[in-house]
């Protein structure tokens, strides 16, 4: 069975990883663009954004990647005219790409955005209101 690092944590079973290891991992897919990929060989997306630092940021390693060039990157996939988010510099915006370019950007602490959960990706407003207890590795 295969399991997102997101399902892990709300199985509690945080405590069987190796976070290191799995880190390093994650880390590799930031590419010179400072954009992150899926696996290996593919080109940056938008949603990986989400997907490495959600993860990063619940096993307590988000420190490992190069914020600054993966914030660049997200904010050049960026529509001028629109505001939303594509997967790739210069191509179409869409909600999916949209809603994870905000919340990997309010996983880099950016100031403008209300605070993302990284679990469920839902701000942490929303969390805290729903009385929900997600699980983060403290290092």
């Amino acid at each position: 069975k295969k399991w997102r690092i997101e399902n892990v944590c709300k199985a509690s079973i945080l405590h069987r990883l190796d976070c290191d290891r799995l880190a390093w991992w994650l880390c590799e897919r930031q590419l010179p663009s400072g954009g992150l990929n899926g696996r290996p060989e593919k080109l940056p997306d938008v949603c990986y954004s989400w997907w490495v630092l959600a993860s990063l940021t619940i096993i307590g390693r988000l420190h490992w990647i190069s914020s600054e060039r993966l914030e660049n990157f997200i904010l050049s996939c960026q529509d001028s005219e629109t505001g939303g988010f594509a997967d790739r510099t210069g191509n179409l915006p869409d909600i999916f790409h949209t809603l994870f370019g905000l919340g990997a950007l309010s996983l880099l602490g950016d100031k403008r955005l209300k605070p993302v959960n990284p679990t469920y990706c839902m701000p942490e407003y929303v969390i805290k209101r729903c009385n929900l207890k997600p699980k983060v590795m403290v290092l």
